[in-house]
């Protein structure tokens, strides 16, 4: 059943969280084939893996030659779980990347070996430009007030304990 929610700060909205059903529905088939553990926001995945003491040479483990590291499963294991069930996922070039230290996820740069989370310098600046353009404006909609609340409420998640 999809409910129409009359009450949402930026308007009429239809069907919220009606991602969710499917992207479980994902997490759930990934996690019956060992792969684990995996996070996910509306539709922004990150799944992470650890080292495995399994042998590189078994099929759909890989090995990282740059961190002398075996794993139990690489990106390419993970498309031939979900290839068959046609599940759209970002090209890597546009919004994805393979497994690494460093990656974007929720807008956010994320670093594991220095244990930081950043805003990339293009979303900082993008950030700047709207406060600027939002402040020159003599008067201003809700749906601009709205858009630029939810822009700065989405960097204060990160910052508010930095």
């Amino acid at each position: 059943m999809i409910i129409v929610q009359h009450n949402a700060v930026e308007g009429l909205s239809s069907a919220g969280g009606i991602q969710g059903t499917p992207a479980h529905a994902c997490i759930d088939i990934l996690r019956a084939n060992d792969i684990s553990p995996v996070f996910k926001w509306v539709n922004d995945f990150v799944i992470f893996r650890s080292p495995s003491d399994r042998h590189p040479t078994l099929i759909g483990h890989s090995y990282d030659y740059d961190t002398d590291h075996s794993y139990a499963y690489d990106l390419a294991c993970m498309m031939q779980i979900t290839d068959p069930l046609s599940i759209p996922w970002h090209p890597i070039s546009k919004k994805g990347q393979d497994f690494c230290l460093s990656f974007k996820y929720l807008g956010f740069l994320w670093n594991l070996a220095d244990r930081s989370v950043s805003l990339p310098k293009e979303k900082q600046q993008k950030r700047v430009l709207k406060i600027n353009l939002f402040i020159s404006k003599p008067c201003m909609s809700r749906k601009d007030c709205a858009s630029l609340h939810g822009s700065l409420q989405h960097v204060s998640f990160i910052y508010c304990d930095a």
